[in-house]
């Protein structure tokens, strides 16, 4: 019992150590002492004994207990433990399964799927819809504890016993359930709690704290490191980043988008060169058009193009690539992805030679992130029908976006008086057939104040 004690003490220290980090707890819940009478009725509804330690825990602690923790989104959790993101133990009587039942459920098409869990008594399962179980085919008094993944149908080894596996677990700090949150520390004997990386992950959990803004707001390379891990940068961040030399920071910029792999990872440091740097970091971004860059995404050179050299000369890039590249048959999403940056209405002139249908398919967000005017909504109306189609779902957009509040869309400059645009749009509504088309004009009508 005093293990026991000492295992709930632990719960409980690692639980309050992420609440003090603004991470999300649920704290330890205990259900009710298993009676003998229960037990035994258990075994024999399940054709099982259970195993003695786990036995004893749910005569002498409770039937079923559970608690959960995940970090703060401001935590940064190290790169190479980068999947562990919460942690939980579990436990309930009433979930205990004899898993025969289900190896032939699952094998009666002939498939050998499922054939591994024949003699395995599930006590738990992982977020993920994958199985805890002991091994009732081991002959010995306690069974040994395996994890079953359901969608490779493999089973591995986790612990000699169900104490051993609750001694295990918290010794790592009750990592999350889902077999790629834990695989770091697993052997062949199961979960190695003295391995190098094991130990390295239990130092870091003892000293880990929530990392804020205030913390690395005088380290730039701390600083870089917070907002790549957040994938997020403010004006307040924009603002920090201001104060270190532009040169170093740039430098150092360079060096990191060059370690990184991910798209996402990436794509935050062009924004931190693009909404920091702009135009110190003009010749760099030249240099990318000149000379294959292997490792730079072309939607990310044309992101870095818009905002970090002069639009004119920004924008022809831009438009020659497309038009080289998809040999004039561009996409409404590629064109938007390489174009939405530049907010300017010669993208929209652009369009009126490559947009096509389906208009709903990024041509449309292009041209409301394009700053259409009302002289482009009245000529967009009066050409073809794919240009028509498109400004009356980049309205539709406009209206969405201004009632989510969005940081776009922009004021349209140009706009006649409510009474005379209401009219435009009653008569762009009476030339259309299709409902797809109806509905989302009546949609701004009714929104008509939103514009002004």
């Amino acid at each position: 019992m005093e293990d026991i004690k000492f295992l709930i003490s632990k719960w409980e220290q690692i639980l309050q150590k992420f609440e003090n980090n603004n991470g999300k707890v649920h704290p330890i819940e205990i259900g009710k002492k298993a009676t003998m009478q229960e037990i035994e009725a258990k075994e024999k509804e399940l054709g099982y004994q259970l195993p003695p330690s786990f036995k004893y825990i749910l005569h002498n602690v409770g039937k079923s207990l559970s608690f959960y923790y995940s970090f703060s989104k401001d935590t940064m959790i190290p790169s190479e433990f980068k999947e562990i993101f919460s942690g939980e133990i579990n436990w309930n009587i009433d979930f205990l399964q004899n898993l025969n039942r289900l190896a032939d459920e699952l094998i009666e098409d002939g498939e050998d799927y499922g054939r591994i869990l024949r003699g395995k008594l599930e006590f738990s399962h992982a977020g993920n819809g994958d199985i805890y179980a002991f091994d009732m085919s081991v002959d010995s008094d306690e069974k040994p504890v395996i994890y079953w993944e359901h969608e490779v149908d493999t089973v591995t080894y986790i612990a000699d016993s169900f104490i051993d596996y609750l001694f295990r677990i918290t010794e790592l700090r009750c990592i999350g359930s889902e077999k790629w949150q834990f695989e770091y520390f697993l052997s062949d004997k199961g979960l190695d709690t003295t391995s190098p990386v094991a130990v390295k992950w239990k130092q870091w959990v003892e000293s880990f704290s929530e990392t804020t803004l205030e913390d690395v707001k005088n380290n730039m390379e701390q600083l870089v490191a917070f907002v790549i891990y957040r994938k997020k940068l403010d004006e307040k961040t924009i603002d920090l980043f201001q104060k270190f030399n532009r040169n170093e920071l740039f430098q150092y910029l360079l060096e990191e988008i060059h370690k990184k792999e991910a798209f996402n990872d990436q794509k935050i440091i062009c924004e931190i060169i693009g909404r920091v740097l702009g135009i110190h970091a003009e010749t760099w971004v030249t240099s990318l058009w000149e000379a294959k860059q292997d490792n730079m995404d072309t939607r990310l050179r044309s992101y870095l193009t818009s905002m970090c050299t002069s639009m004119d000369k920004g924008l022809t890039l831009v438009f020659n690539f497309l038009e080289q590249e998809s040999g004039k048959k561009i996409t409404g999403y590629e064109a938007l992805s390489h174009l939405g940056d530049f907010h300017s209405r010669d993208v929209i002139s652009w369009m009126e030679n490559h947009v096509k249908f389906p208009v709903t398919k990024g041509w449309d967000e292009l041209f409301v992130r394009s700053n259409f005017s009302w002289d482009d909504l009245e000529k967009w109306t009066s050409l073809e029908e794919k240009h028509e189609a498109t400004a009356i779902h980049a309205l539709e957009i406009y209206v969405q976006e201004k009632v989510a509040n969005n940081k776009y869309p922009y004021l349209i400059s140009g706009l006649p008086s409510k009474s005379e645009f209401i009219d435009f749009l009653v008569k762009l509504r009476a030339k259309q057939v299709l409902k797809k088309r109806i509905l989302p004009i009546e949609n701004v009508i009714q929104n008509i104040n939103i514009f002004y």
